[in-house]
């Protein structure tokens, strides 16, 4: 089976993890420092915050940015077509989110916030989904001029440039995950990435429940709400393990793209002016719904090649959020999206027949 996620346990994680159960380190210790240091090294930021998973990246980040504010603000711009727990992340800090458009790019429509600000608007929160960068200067002009914040969900675009910056580094904060399908794995995992010392040193409180600080007087002072979000050191040395390989698996996840373009003959998802993109995945665009869901049905049954659904528009399509009583065409092309797309896979571990299976089966199917 050609899977949509990989993993990559190196020697030096197992003997990193050989290490810290000798020494009986399983929870919190050194190894998520020196992992933080070398993403942070890597990512060119001052500071990475280790979480649990890309989810509590998000929800962690979006607390501080509610903490920071001492206004009554707290609505939050967001892509209609997003994976849910962006916008779980929103709910769980009690924010309200404000839902614009994608463009046919799978990315938030920038055109269209403006017209989306009101005085309660808190942040912007677009997400390079996909691994595609979003064209981040008009968000960034409109913070400024309103003077919001801007938090990247960059969780499926580790390693994705835009304009030579790495997502995730360009606003105020960026969070990532580490799930299975991502540019590296942790098992789960996620992190924040910020050059902002106080926000830093919020995330890192708000991750561990809302402590004051790590100082023996104060470990159980919580001047704050916060989450059990922290990541623990099973996860840090998986990671640990891969950040040396991470340009190479950065480079063929880009590779592959570029092949599978190549061999198609088509122009479907390849980096445009500015874009440097390391895929999540290869997205494709089928006739109907009722193509693409018999599609995921027989692509690993017949051809041994697992594919998904590309998300759908939460606020129209999402039974979870039928309660905020928006109604269908309100999205029109993340609801276009979330009846007819659905992703290959495109990850490292792809050989080249891997690629020209997944290239010759989609000439055949489409």
């Amino acid at each position: 089976m050609i899977t949509l996620g990989t993993v990559n346990i190196s020697n030096k994680t197992k003997a990193l993890m050989q290490e810290a159960l000798d020494r009986g380190i399983i929870g919190q210790g050194e190894y998520i420092q020196e992992f933080e240091k070398k993403l942070a090294d890597f990512l060119g930021v001052k500071h990475v915050i280790a979480v649990a998973n890309g989810t509590l990246a998000d929800a962690c980040a979006l607390a501080v940015v509610k903490f920071k504010d001492d206004t009554e603000r707290d609505e939050i711009i967001v892509p209609a077509l997003t994976f849910i727990s962006q916008i779980n992340a929103v709910y769980y800090n009690h924010l309200k989110p404000v839902f614009v458009d994608v463009g046919h790019d799978y990315q938030i429509n920038t055109e269209k916030i403006a017209e989306k600000i009101t005085k309660k608007t808190l942040a912007i929160m677009p997400t390079h989904l996909l691994g595609r960068p979003v064209r981040m200067e008009k968000i960034i002009s409109l913070a400024e001029k309103y003077n919001l914040f801007v938090v990247e969900d960059a969780c499926e675009a580790l390693g994705s440039r835009y304009k030579n910056k790495f997502c995730g580094t360009i606003a105020n904060m960026g969070c990532f995950s580490f799930f299975v399908s991502h540019s590296i794995t942790t098992g789960e995992g996620g992190a924040i990435a910020t050059n902002d010392d106080v926000l830093a040193d919020l995330c890192r409180s708000l991750r561990n429940h809302g402590r004051k600080n790590d100082s023996p007087e104060e470990k159980f002072i919580f001047p704050r709400i916060g989450f059990s979000a922290k990541m623990n050191t099973m996860e840090a040395i998986i990671g640990l393990g891969t950040m040396n390989e991470l340009p190479q698996y950065i480079e063929r996840r880009h590779q592959n793209m570029v092949q599978l373009n190549t061999l198609l003959e088509k122009d479907w998802f390849s980096d445009q002016e500015d874009e440097y993109i390391v895929p999540h995945s290869f997205p494709i665009l089928v006739k109907s719904r009722e193509e693409r869901d018999r599609l995921l049905r027989i692509l690993p049954e017949k051809f041994g090649i697992e594919a998904r659904q590309i998300f759908y528009s939460i606020p129209t399509q999402s039974e979870a959020y039928r309660f905020l009583g928006e109604k269908e065409g309100s999205y029109p092309v993340a609801e276009d999206i979330g009846q007819r797309g659905l992703y290959f896979p495109c990850h490292q571990n792809l050989d080249e027949q891997d690629i020209r299976k997944i290239a010759n089966v989609i000439l055949q199917l489409f």
